[in-house]
C-alpha cells in the first residue's frame, strides 16, 4: 500500500508539471499579455535621411528632421518600450545603440496593421539634441547620415535583432540616398525595397 501511495503522488506531480509546460509552450504573447498564438511581426519599413520636405517634424532650428516608420505586420500588439535603435545597421554593436523610453506605452505601443514613426536628429531652439518621449512621440537623439551611417536597426530588449532596414549609404545597393526621397518597403512590409520620390510616413508605401 505504501508504495502504490508513493507511486500516485509522483504520478500527481509529474501531471501538473506537464500541463504547466504546455501552458508555457502555448501562450507566446510574452510581456504584452497578448492572446495565444498570435504574435506581433514589426519591420523597419521607410526611412529618410534628409527630410527637406519637412513632412514629420520641423525642429527648433527651423530644419525638417530625419525619420524611421516602423510598421506592425504581425497580428498582436507590440511594446518596443526598451527595445533599441542603431543607425550600424544589424552589426551594431551594444554601446551604439539608443535605447527607446518605456515609461509610456501608449507612444511605444505598435498595434497590428499599424505604423508608427520616429523622429531622428533633432534640436531645439538652442541646439540641444531633443530626446526621448515628447507628446506620445519619440525622438531618438542620433541623426541619419548618408556618409557616415549604414542602415537603421530595431534590437529587442536583449539586443537581438529584430529587423534593419537596408543599407543607404555609399556602399549600399541604393547608393547615397538624395535629400527629399525615402527608402522603403514596397506596399506593406514586404521584401522588396525601392527609392520613394514621395515619402509617405505613417502610411503605405505607394
Amino acid at each position: 500500500m505504501k508504495k502504490l501511495s508513493i507511486l500516485m503522488s509522483l504520478f500527481v506531480v509529474l501531471a501538473f508539471a506537464s500541463a504547466c509546460n504546455k501552458d508555457e509552450e502555448v501562450d507566446n504573447g510574452g510581456d504584452n499579455g497578448n492572446e495565444p498564438d498570435k504574435k506581433a511581426v514589426v519591420v523597419v519599413n521607410e526611412l529618410m535621411t534628409k527630410d527637406t520636405l519637412g513632412l514629420v517634424y520641423i525642429d527648433g532650428q527651423g530644419d525638417g528632421c530625419d525619420w524611421v516608420e516602423l510598421y506592425n505586420k504581425g497580428e498582436a500588439d507590440l511594446d518596443i518600450g526598451g527595445y533599441f535603435l542603431a543607425d550600424d545597421g544589424a552589426d551594431a554593436d551594444e554601446a551604439s545603440q539608443w535605447e527607446i523610453p518605456s515609461d509610456n506605452s501608449k507612444a511605444t505601443t505598435i498595434k497590428p496593421g499599424e505604423y508608427m514613426v520616429i523622429v531622428w536628429g533633432a534640436a531645439d531652439a538652442s541646439g540641444a539634441d531633443i530626446e526621448g518621449i515628447i507628446n506620445d512621440t519619440i525622438f531618438c537623439p542620433k541623426g541619419l547620415s548618408t556618409k557616415k551611417d549604414v542602415a537603421v536597426a530595431l534590437f529587442d530588449k536583449k539586443h537581438k535583432l529584430v529587423d534593419a532596414s537596408e543599407k543607404f549609404n555609399a556602399d549600399g545597393p541604393f547608393g547615397k540616398l538624395e535629400d527629399g526621397k525615402s527608402l522603403g518597403r514596397e506596399g506593406k512590409g514586404t521584401d522588396t525595397w525601392k527609392v520613394f520620390d514621395n515619402p509617405t510616413p505613417g502610411k503605405e508605401n505607394k
